[in-house]
């Protein structure tokens, strides 16, 4: 009798001391994993603020623009008006190239006898400045990076919370030591590995990061 005790101590001691090892090493790698989806979501969020500035600053740079050539139009058109010639080429030669296109198109529409010519050509797609298509893509890698980072975030926060569970799997393990009746020790060991399992089966469900 006394050999049948020993012997049923000595498999629950085994899996206690299975269970605290696959739950010891769980908790590493949950660890291991929040710590490394938390340090890619700081990297995403300072991508974020790199590109969000660099897209406000190219959106100042664009308005800058705007307002030189809409300045510079409205010279242009003076000129034209007091019959200016050399004026009227001082400023039309000091279009800047994006400009000078959506100046030609204007024209090609014969505002001063068309009636559905455009009022002016800002408003043609032929006018472009190339600080606007800079400020759309930064602003996307913002946006993009943004998303990223609460991805990441997300991904990190679920790690944190198996290292939780996990841990609890490890009470569970060491206090069933304590206990001198086989039923209870079963009863806890029982508790720990299932709630092992499924933290587990979880944790292969979640993304990582090499």
């Amino acid at each position: 009798m006394t050999k049948q005790v020993s012997r049923k101590e000595r498999r629950l001691e085994t899996w206690s001391a299975i269970l605290m090892s696959l739950a010891t090493v769980a908790t590493a790698w949950c660890a291991y994993q929040s710590a490394e989806w938390g340090g890619e979501q700081s990297f995403m969020l300072g991508e974020s603020n790199r590109a969000g500035r660099e897209a406000t600053l190219q959106e100042s740079l664009a308005m800058q623009r705007r307002s030189l050539d809409a300045a510079l139009f409205m010279e242009w058109i003076g000129a034209i008006a007091t019959e200016n010639q050399p004026l009227e080429d001082f400023y039309f030669q000091r279009f800047r190239p994006g400009m000078r296109i959506a100046v030609d198109a204007w024209l090609e529409t014969d505002p001063k006898n068309n009636l559905d010519a455009p009022p002016h050509p800002f408003v043609l797609p032929e006018y472009r400045i190339e600080q606007d298509s800079i400020a759309s893509s930064e602003r996307e890698k913002s946006e993009t990076s943004w998303a990223l980072a609460r991805e990441y975030d997300a991904h990190g926060d679920r790690y944190v919370l198996l290292t939780v569970v996990f841990a609890s799997v490890l009470f569970f393990a060491g206090i069933s030591e304590k206990f001198e009746e086989d039923r209870v020790r079963i009863g806890v060991l029982l508790m720990g590995t299932v709630l092992f399992t499924g933290a587990f089966a979880v944790m292969m469900s979640y993304p990582v990061w090499w």
